[in-house]
C-alpha cells in the first residue's frame, strides 16, 4: 500500500513540475527564431514585436521594454543567463514594463531605428541592444549589456521617472524624435564640380583614419569592413594610387594571418578584440563571409596573390561544409558558446593547448607551432592559444631547410589532424536561420569567385543558391520574405531585393543570359512600386512601418553590410546600361546627389555610396563581346580587376540593348563603348584592354 502511495505521489509531482514548467514558458515557445526560443523559459514575460505587446502598453500605461539581440551574440548569452533568468529581475521587469525579445536578423527594422536612437542617447551600439521606450514605442533610454545589479537600478530610475516627471519625460522623447528625423534629411545638392574630383579628395580625407601597421582602421577593434576595402581597391585603380592598394594588401594579409581567421575549420569569424587581428570574439557570420568573398575575389584579380586564391577556397569550403542546408539555403551564423555540462564557454571550439596539439601533431609540431606562434605571441589565456601567422612561408623553408612543397605537406597534414580531434569537441550551435539578403550577398561572393578563379564549382553553387531564393523564399507576385522562421510574413524589407537584385546582375554577367537581367528588372520595378518614399529620392527601409515609432523610416548608412539603397543605387545604374532604360539612370543619379553632403562630410559611413558615386562620376565603360569564342574571351577580360566596367556577351546574333547589331557571323568582336557609344571594335582581348587604358 505504501509503495502504491509513493508510487501515485511520484506520478503527481512529475506532472505537477510539468505543468510549472509549461507555465513558466512565456510568449516566445512558439516563435521559430532560435534566438526567441533561448528566452523561452526565461521568468521574464516576455512577448514578441508586434501590435499585441505594443497596443497592451498602451492600455495599461507601461514603459516598453524592447531587448534586441541574435543567437550567435556572446554578450546576449551572458546577460540572459545573468539577469532575464533571475526571477527577481523578472518580477521587477513583468510589474512594471511591457517586455519585448526582438531577433535583429529577422527585424532589421526594429534593430536599425532603435540603434540609431541609442546611438544619439550614447553615441555608441551594440548587442544586446535595451532600449525603454514609452507605450507608443518613442524611446527614452537605452544601453547595451549591463550586469544585474546595474540593470534592475535603471530599471527602477527609469520606472520612477515615468511614473512621477512624465511630461519631462516626454519632453525628451519628442526631442530624440526630432534628432532621427534630421538624420534622415538629406539635401538635395546639385553642384557643377567634378564628382570624380570630389570622391578623390574624400578618398585621401578617409584614408587618413586607417591603421598603416595593421591595417584596417585606427580602432581598438578589427572588423573586416568589406565596403571600405572594396572602395579602396577601385579607388587605387581609378585614381593611381598605390598606397589605397598597399593598405588593401596589408589589411588582407593580416586577415588571412590572424586568429579572425579560423586556420583550422575555415571561415572567418566576426572582429577581433584588439587591434592586431588576434584574439576574436568567435561569432561567425554569413554576411562576413559571403563579402570577404568578394573582396578576395577582387583582390586575386588584381595581383593574383595566391594567398588570396586560397582564402576563396577555405571560406567556400566552410560554407559548403558547416552552413548549407538541404535545400541548398546558407544558415546565418555560429555561435561564440559552446555549451559544455551547462556551462557556457566562449571560444572553447576554436582555442588550443600545447600538449594538445603535441600529443596530435607528434613529429610536425615543431614546424607547425613556430609557423601558427604557439607560443608567446598566439597565447590567449588560462594555457590556450589562438593560432595566428606572422612570417612568411620562405622564412619557414630557410629556418628548417625543407622545400616550400615539403613544408605545405607538413601544414596540411597537422591542420587536417588538428580538425579531426576538434570535430570531436562539443560544437557550437548553428542558427539555421535563413535570410534572403545574406544568401543573395553569398551569391554575389560566389559570382565574384567564379569570375576571379575560372572555377565552375563556385558559378555552381551560386546558382544553386538563387535556385533555392527562388523555390523557397518568392512568390509569383515577387513579394520575397525576409526569411524562413519570421513570424510576419507580410513585412517585406528593400535589403532583401536590392541584394538578390544585385545579384542577378552578376548572374547575367557571368552566365550571359539575358534572364537574369529580366529578373533583375522586374525586381526592381516591383521595388519602386514598394519602397517609393515621396518624400525623398530614396526607398523606405520596409514595406509596413505602421508599428514603428517614427513614420517613413529610411536608412543610407553603409555600416557591416552595406545601405541596401547604396545597393539600389548601383543596381539602377547598371540596369539602365544594360536595358538603355534612362529612368534608371535619372532616378539613381539623383540618389547619389541627395546623399553628397552625408558622403562627403561622413565617408567611413558611407563607403559603398563613393563606390557607387565612382561609377555615376566619368570613365564607365561597358564591353560588348560577339562572336564564336565571345564567352571565352569574356572570361578572359573578366579575370582582371576592372571595377569601372561591364560586360555582355553572346555567340549569336541578339536583339538586346547593347548587343543588337553588333554580331558578325564568323568574326569574334570586342566593342569598348561608353553609353552605348562604341569605338571601333577589336578582335583580341589585350587590344580591348589597352583602349580602356588610354
Amino acid at each position: 500500500m505504501l509503495t502504491k502511495k509513493i508510487f501515485w505521489c511520484s506520478i503527481l509531482l512529475l506532472f505537477s513540475t510539468i505543468i510549472l514548467s509549461q507555465e513558466r514558458m512565456n510568449k516566445l515557445a512558439n516563435q521559430k527564431s532560435l534566438y526567441l526560443k533561448q528566452h523561452s523559459t526565461n521568468p521574464v514575460d516576455w512577448m514578441p514585436w508586434g501590435s499585441e505587446a505594443l497596443d497592451l502598453a498602451k492600455q495599461e500605461n507601461k514603459l516598453v521594454l524592447i531587448s534586441v539581440g541574435y543567437s550567435s551574440c556572446h554578450w546576449c548569452h551572458v546577460m540572459e543567463e545573468e539577469t532575464f533568468s533571475n526571477s527577481e529581475v523578472a518580477e521587477v521587469m513583468n510589474s512594471n514594463f511591457i517586455n519585448i525579445k526582438v531577433d535583429r536578423e529577422e527585424r532589421p527594422d526594429v534593430d536599425e531605428l532603435y540603434m540609431k536612437s541609442l546611438m544619439l542617447m550614447t553615441g555608441s551600439g551594440g548587442w544586446p541592444m535595451n532600449i525603454i521606450a514609452l507605450p507608443d514605442g518613442s524611446p527614452i533610454w537605452g544601453g547595451t549589456y549591463l550586469p544585474k545589479t546595474n540593470w534592475m537600478s535603471v530599471l527602477v530610475q527609469i520606472d520612477e521617472l515615468f511614473k512621477k516627471r512624465f511630461n519631462d519625460v516626454q519632453d525628451y522623447a519628442n526631442k530624440l524624435k526630432k534628432g532621427l528625423q534630421q538624420e534622415n534629411m538629406i539635401q538635395v545638392k546639385l553642384e557643377s564640380e567634378d564628382l570624380f574630383e570630389k570622391i578623390r579628395e574624400t578618398s585621401s580625407s578617409s584614408f587618413e583614419f586607417t591603421d598603416k601597421t595593421n591595417g584596417g582602421l585606427k580602432t581598438s577593434q578589427k572588423f573586416h569592413l568589406p565596403s571600405m576595402l572594396s572602395f579602396f581597391l577601385r579607388a587605387g585603380y581609378q585614381f593611381e594610387e598605390k598606397r589605397y592598394h598597399d593598405h588593401v594588401s596589408l589589411t588582407l594579409k593580416n586577415i588571412a594571418y590572424g586568429g579572425i581567421n579560423d586556420h583550422v575549420g575555415g571561415g572567418l569569424h566576426r572582429y577581433t578584440v584588439d587591434s592586431i587581428w588576434h584574439v576574436p570574439h568567435f561569432e561567425k557570420m554569413l554576411y562576413d563571409n559571403a563579402q570577404m568573398l568578394s573582396v578576395f575575389s577582387k583582390a586575386y584579380k588584381l595581383n593574383n596573390d595566391l594567398l588570396y586564391k586560397d582564402q576563396i577556397e577555405k571560406i567556400f569550403n566552410f560554407l559548403e561544409r558547416e552552413l548549407t542546408s538541404n535545400d541548398k539555403l546558407i544558415y546565418s551564423s555560429i555561435s561564440a558558446i559552446t555549451e559544455i555540462n551547462s556551462r557556457k564557454v566562449e571560444g572553447d571550439f576554436y582555442v588550443w593547448n600545447k600538449n594538445e596539439i603535441k600529443n596530435i601533431l607528434k613529429d610536425n609540431y615543431e614546424v607547425f607551432s613556430e609557423y601558427f606562434n604557439v607560443n608567446e605571441l598566439g597565447y590567449w589565456e588560462k594555457d590556450k592559444y589562438i593560432l595566428k601567422r606572422e612570417k612568411d612561408n620562405s622564412y619557414f623553408t630557410k629556418k628548417f631547410k625543407i622545400s616550400n612543397d615539403k613544408l605545405e605537406k607538413i601544414l596540411s597534414k597537422s591542420l587536417i589532424d588538428l580538425n579531426a580531434m576538434r570535430e570531436q569537441r562539443v560544437k557550437p550551435e548553428i542558427d539555421k536561420k535563413v535570410i534572403t539578403s545574406w544568401n543573395s550577398l553569398t551569391v554575389i561572393g560566389l559570382n565574384d569567385a567564379f569570375e576571379a578563379t575560372g572555377d565552375k564549382k563556385y558559378l555552381k553553387k551560386a546558382l544553386e543558391i538563387a535556385k533555392a531564393i527562388e523555390n523557397n523564399l518568392i512568390d509569383d507576385k515577387l513579394n520575397i520574405k525576409r526569411s524562413l522562421s519570421i513570424s510576419d510574413e507580410k513585412i517585406q524589407f528593400l535589403e532583401d531585393y536590392s541584394y538578390l537584385i544585385s545579384a542577378y546582375l552578376g548572374l547575367y554577367q557571368s552566365t550571359f543570359d539575358y534572364k537574369w537581367i529580366e529578373k533583375a528588372e522586374a525586381l526592381t520595378n516591383k521595388s519602386i512600386e514598394i519602397f517609393s518614399d515621396t518624400e525623398s529620392s530614396f526607398f523606405k527601409f520596409s514595406s509596413d512601418q505602421s508599428l514603428l515609432f517614427t513614420g517613413n523610416f529610411i536608412d543610407l548608412r553603409d555600416g557591416v553590410i552595406p545601405s541596401a539603397n547604396s545597393i539600389m543605387s548601383n543596381n539602377l545604374f547598371m540596369l539602365s546600361h544594360f536595358t538603355g532604360n534612362r529612368d534608371y539612370l535619372n532616378k539613381g543619379e539623383l540618389m547619389i546627389k541627395s546623399a553628397l553632403n552625408k558622403i562627403m562630410s561622413e565617408p567611413l559611413d558611407y563607403m559603398n555610396w563613393l563606390n557607387v558615386a565612382l561609377s555615376y562620376s566619368k570613365n564607365f565603360y561597358e564591353i560588348v563581346v560577339t562572336g564564336k569564342d565571345a564567352y571565352k574571351m569574356s572570361g578572359e577580360i573578366k579575370s582582371k580587376y576592372l571595377p569601372n566596367v561591364l560586360i555582355a556577351a553572346s555567340n549569336k546574333d541578339s536583339k538586346e540593348y547593347l548587343l543588337n547589331n553588333r554580331y558578325v557571323k564568323g568574326e569574334n568582336l570586342i566593342y569598348v563603348c561608353v553609353n552605348n557609344s562604341c569605338k571601333f571594335p577589336v578582335n583580341k582581348v589585350n587590344e580591348a584592354l589597352k583602349i580602356l587604358n588610354d
